[in-house]
């Protein structure tokens, strides 16, 4: 199965699906997409500002800072690009933090990056680099080298996939740096360079990887790094994916003739959400139809996220039948068209109250049967 994790706390946002073109974040629009106009860093004790042209960021805090741009991209086909320097990058030195106990703290190394196929903050990948010495004390035989490593962070697992030194073509003291991620034909190609990229690995990448995701940029603890530009450029968002044949008038005729207690119209009748995790994209009204053994959820109106995309006759969501009676795996597509699945479900109240349950997010909407539509 799938993975359908995603960004549910954007679903309120209407954040833009970027289009077959590049996107820029640099000093001519205040960086926009990333920091907004009000500059400020979703991290209690990072700092973001405007200086000398430049986005610098100082997470002086004791977790990393991920700061995503707004743009969501298709997982298929996507290049993010950041030229930026380290500046909390000098040997020898080490630079203060403040801890999870409120006290303060020294970290030696210090690392920024890239995340990238982000679906939410428990579920991405991450090229990050860091400059190290093989003997830092030893003149004859110290060698300075930038690791460039690519981790993947699943739930509460962390596995690095890749690690490539590389010495020469790099600036490895507080100078800038081009970090690229191109995503294509599953693979993530990774590129590094002060003049000219120079591509240093290759990860595969699985369908779970290929969704509705984010990039953006990774700030470890301690590090503060100065940004020149970012570059978003991406194919266009595929929503021939979730296309179907349904019409209104082809429903109307197909439900005239149905005798499935199921099939039909449906509409948003309430909600019970925890807005921490997960937001209403819509007052939704769907149609339900047979198919592949379960049901279809066919969307015809009621977006409010994205609601320019969200066109009639789009597939909504699948449920799927079980071993008990009235209740029904569930795979949801959300307003920002991220497939969730994990541990969801159906369940069918008297025929005409539909309960879809998102127990991970401590969240259900219900949906009620249009008994005279």
């Amino acid at each position: 199965m799938r993975r359908a994790y995603c960004l549910l706390l954007s679903l309120l946002l209407g954040l833009p699906l970027l289009s077959a073109r590049s996107h820029y974040a640099t000093i001519h629009n205040q960086f926009a997409s990333l920091i907004g106009p009000t500059n400020r860093c979703p991290h209690n004790y990072a700092s973001c500002s405007i200086e000398d042209n430049l986005l610098v960021i100082d997470n002086a805090g004791f977790q990393p800072l991920i700061i995503t741009d707004s743009s969501l991209v298709s997982g298929d086909s996507y290049q993010y690009l950041v030229r930026a320097s380290a500046l909390h990058n000098k040997a020898g030195r080490s630079y203060a933090i403040t801890g999870s106990d409120g006290r303060r703290h020294r970290v030696a190394e210090t690392s920024w990056g890239i995340v990238f196929a982000h679906s939410d903050s428990m579920h991405y990948l991450r090229v990050s680099v860091r400059c190290l010495n093989s003997n830092l004390y030893d003149d004859l035989t110290d060698r300075r080298q930038m690791l460039v490593e690519v981790w993947r962070h699943q739930c509460d697992s962390v596995m690095r996939l890749s690690s490539v030194a590389v010495s020469d073509g790099v600036d490895l003291d507080d100078g800038l740096n081009t970090l690229m991620v191109n995503v294509r034909n599953h693979e993530a190609v990774i590129s590094v360079g002060k003049k000219k990229l120079q591509t240093v690995s290759t990860i595969p990448l699985s369908d779970d990887d290929m969704t509705t995701v984010k990039a953006g940029l990774y700030v470890s603890a301690g590090a503060k790094i100065a940004v020149e530009r970012t570059v978003l450029s991406a194919d266009g968002m595929p929503l021939q994916r979730i296309a179907t044949t349904w019409t209104r008038e082809a429903l109307d005729q197909h439900f005239a003739t149905s005798d499935d207690p199921i099939e039909g119209y449906w509409q948003y009748q309430d909600r019970d959400m925890e807005d921490t995790w997960l937001r209403l994209g819509g007052r939704y009204t769907v149609a339900i139809v047979a198919s592949n053994g379960g049901y279809d959820i066919i969307y015809l109106n009621g977006a409010q996220v994205n609601a320019t995309q969200w066109q009639p006759g789009l597939l909504k969501g699948h449920i799927s039948k079980t071993i008990f009676d009235g209740h029904y795996d569930l795979r949801w597509i959300d307003a920002t068209f991220c497939p969730i699945s994990l541990d969801a479900y159906t369940a069918l109240d008297n025929g005409v109250l539909m309960t879809l349950s998102f127990p991970v997010y401590k969240s259900q909407l219900r949906l009620s049967k249009v008994l005279h539509p």
